[in-house]
Parts: C-alpha cells; structure tokens; sequence
C-alpha cells in the first residue's frame, strides 16, 4: 500500500544497535494472557518463528493493483527480456541480502499472469530472486476494491502460478492484500476455500488479517486455517497518535494475539525522506512515527517476527528503502539499523555518513562555547552558544538521510535551520523539521577532530563570528580556515 500522508515534524534519540527492548513490558503483555508462542500454530507451520521471513516490498510505483495491464515493480518494463528482468532480479536481491534481509514481496494480479509475453518475464526476475537464496512473497492486490471482484479470474491467476511454483518452498502465497470488504467470517471462508482448491504445503501461504490486515486474531483462530501464515501491516494511523513506544508495543501485542509465531509483518513502514532518521529511542515525547517505529519493531524483535518493510525499491514512494532500483543505496541508515536490530542480525550498523546518528553536544574551537537552543521551542528563534552544561538545550539529535545531517535538538525537537536568511553573517535559527535544504547539513572533517558543518542550501558554514559571550547568537559565513567554525562533538 502506497502512503501518501504528509507526516509532522520528527526528532531522534539514544542508543545505537546494542539496545534491546523492554523485557518487563514483554513479560508483562505475557503475564496478561497474550503469550506470542502459539503451540498449535508452532507443530501446524514447522516454524516457531517468522523471522527468517524479512526484508522489503518490490513495488509497481504507478499502484500494485496495475488496472487493467501487467505490475511493474520499479526497473521491470513491459517490454524488456527475460534475461534482462533476471538481472534486476538478481540485483535487487543482492542489495536485500547485503541489507541483512532474506525475503522480496511482489505483487501479482490477473493481467500479469494471464500475459503469454510478459509472465515469463515476470517469472524470470522472481526465479533470480530464488536462485540468490532469497525468499519471494507474490501477493493479489484487487483494483478499486478490498475484495476479490472476479473470484473466476481470481482463481485462474492463481492457478496460473500455482502451476510454475506449488512446488517451490521459497515462493510464497499471499491470496489477497489488506481485504478490508469481507466480515471476518466471510474473509476466513475465502482462505478457506482456497487452501481446498490449492492443497498448498503448510507454510506456504499468508493470509491477511481483518481490515487493512491490521488485526490477525480472527484469521488465526480459525482451525482451517491453522497451517499457514498470517499476514499484519503495520503504520502508525492505523492504532492511532501516540508519542511513546510502548503505546504502539502494546497495541501491536493486542493485534497478534497469542500469533506471533505465525505471523509475518509484511508491511511496516515510516516516511524515510523526512530528513530525519528514525533509530530507535524509548524517550516519551516523541513524533507519532518514531514511537511507532520502536515500538511494533521491538515487539517484532522480542517474539522474533519477521517484517518486510514497506516499501523497498519503489522509484517514487517517499517510504523507500533503497533510492532507486538501480541506485541501490539506502535512503536512510538509521531506518534500516532499526530492521536488522529487530532482526536480531550481529552485523555492525551501517552508517553513510563521517559519524553515526546519535546525540550529540557541539563545542566550537574558538569560543569553547557550546552550541544552545536557550530553551526556544518556537520556529525562527537563532541559535545561541553558551558555556557548558547538563541543559537538553546543548544536546542535538544528528542523523543522516539521503547525504546529508539534520540536527534537532532535544528541547523543543527544533531543527538548525538558516530559514531565509543568505547573507555572510546572518544569524541561524531553529524550524520543525520539514524537507527543506536549508536544514541540511554536511558535516566535514577537519583532520584534527573537529568539524566544519555546511548548509546544503547556503553552501555557508556554521560559525560564531568570533563572538565569546555567552547567548551571543550562531551565524553563517563562507567555509574558511577559521576555528571559529569547527565543532567537536561529543556523543551524549
């Protein structure tokens, strides 16, 4: 499901991929009666976990659903070759398998199958895929509707794939995406009926929860259902506005149910083009996303679930993982360190830029005063420099997206931001986060520990102008020599 919502203003805090969740929140939901290990589920799946069902969603940039003509995921055209659409295939599994992941959705729909040209094409990037041991999810997406409208059509599709991969353990079933029109009753009759039709292996098919498949406790509870999967997707509208993570930890523990061992997450996402990273933090008092973000993926973490981020490689969607199907870098770090974190992977965080998202003090080499927001929490108040201090005004949540730093600082969660302000000398001042360049920075290393830190949309740097009092307000001038425009920072 493509997002187009305009999220608000974000900030980032603590620990960086040695964190855990909150074990006395886990023992607590258990203690409550809502134990992630199903026993049924668990003899039923041959799996007591999902978490070897992770990685991203391979998407058609102009809709999944693709009315009336065949699914494009980004980098697959019409009219190309099959060797040419194995090579994307391969490509794109490489990146997920570098980026600590295992598995690729992909949408699948009747035009798609029923295309003597282009099935095969289609086929081809799905079988590169499974030859890089990578795992392959095809999902139904209806047009215009939450329902199977053709079940004659439906069926033959479906049938079309059976015939190349009923066979095939590392291609998956996903019989419909989010079937928000069907009663749960009606819903677990449809999966019902196609579990009899199909005769899949146990395991081989996720079925979506009710709704938006935001809730897999009906489908799950169904005995005919009991050897397969179940599919939840995960956004933070979907639970409602919360600033603390163990608020959507919660939520996604009610929406589970007693199964977790069964479940795969196969949406889950925030924005990650908003200028802001979102590594994990368990402060309250942070922006919906974030708190979302730490908290269904702690949950995910703690009962060893896998998640399939939304997107991955979609050209377009500003939820993306990678910046483009043949740009295959990832738009923001810190995003993808909270997946592998709560993929249990041991691999050292990856970090794109010269120093890694965290909290931050920044102390100027000339003045040896530190960078301070005076307590403002207002839009288009200057930044100021002061002596040294415990005070959250000193402390600057950095994080890397798309090549360039935000810093945010902790009181107020304001961004260092030169607004309209060009001149040599101007003052810098603070706005919420926004995708703007004039709250982009890059921080350049002088060789010697220190910094010069240069707006993206100014080309200037940050500098005291010389000044040595404190409160005296931080300004921009050309990158120089000068140490009034180097910074040390301290990670906090």
């Amino acid at each position: 499901m493509r997002r187009n919502l305009i999220l608000q203003a974000a900030c980032c805090l603590v620990a960086i991929l040695t964190g855990c969740s909150k074990d006395a929140l886990k023992k607590a939901t258990v203690a409550a009666g809502t134990d992630s290990k199903s026993h049924l589920s668990v003899a039923s799946t041959g799996t007591d976990n999902t978490n070897p069902y992770r990685g991203i969603n391979w998407a058609d940039p102009n809709g999944n659903e693709g009315p009336s003509r065949v699914v494009l995921p980004s980098g697959l055209t019409a009219s190309m070759t099959a060797t040419a659409a194995a090579a994307v295939g391969t490509r794109i599994s490489n990146a997920v398998k570098a980026s600590g992941g295992t598995t690729i959705r992909m949408p699948i729909n009747p035009w798609t199958a029923s295309s003597s040209t282009y099935w095969p094409v289609y086929q081809a990037a799905i079988n590169a895929i499974v030859a890089n041991s990578c795992k392959v999810i095809l999902c139904y997406w209806p047009v215009g509707v939450h329902h199977v409208p053709d079940t004659t059509q439906w069926k033959t599709m479906w049938q079309t794939v059976n015939n190349v991969y009923k066979n095939n353990a590392s291609v998956l079933y996903e019989p419909i995406n989010e079937p928000v029109d069907y009663s749960s009753t009606d819903l677990n009759n449809l999966y019902a009926n196609f579990l009899t039709t199909f005769s899949p292996a146990n395991g081989k098919c996720i079925l979506d929860g009710t709704g938006y498949a935001a809730d897999v406790t009906a489908v799950g509870a169904d005995s005919r259902l009991v050897n397969q999967y179940l599919g939840l997707h995960c956004y933070w509208w979907f639970w409602g506005s919360y600033n603390v993570w163990s608020s959507y930890y919660s939520d996604m523990s009610t929406r589970t149910g007693s199964y977790a061992s069964r479940t795969v997450v196969t949406e889950i996402g925030i924005e990650t083009f908003r200028n802001m990273s979102f590594w994990w933090q368990w402060n309250t008092g942070v922006y919906v996303d974030q708190a979302f973000l730490t908290g269904a993926l702690s949950y995910a973490r703690d009962n060893s679930m896998g998640t399939i981020a939304w997107s991955g490689v979609n050209d377009i969607d500003t939820y993306r993982w990678y910046k483009a199907n043949d740009t295959l870098v990832e738009v923001s770090p810190g995003t993808a360190n909270m997946y592998r974190w709560s993929w249990k992977l041991t691999a050292s965080p990856v970090w794109l830029g010269p120093v890694a998202d965290g909290r931050y003090k920044l102390q100027n080499r000339a003045s040896g005063l530190m960078l301070d927001n005076l307590g403002s929490t207002t839009d288009n108040t200057s930044v100021a420099q002061w002596a040294a201090s415990t005070s959250l005004n000193q402390q600057w949540d950095i994080s890397y997206t798309n090549g360039y730093y935000t810093l945010s600082c902790v009181t107020g969660k304001e961004c260092l931001d030169v607004g309209t302000n060009t001149a040599s000398g101007s003052t810098v001042n603070q706005y919420v986060v926004n995708t703007n360049s004039t709250q982009r920075w890059s921080l350049v290393s002088t060789g010697d520990g220190y910094y010069r830190i240069i707006n993206l949309s100014t080309g200037k740097c940050l500098d005291t102008g010389g000044q040595t009092t404190n409160g005296t307000s931080v300004q921009q001038w050309p990158n120089g020599t000068s140490t009034n425009q180097q910074w040390k920072l301290t990670q906090q």
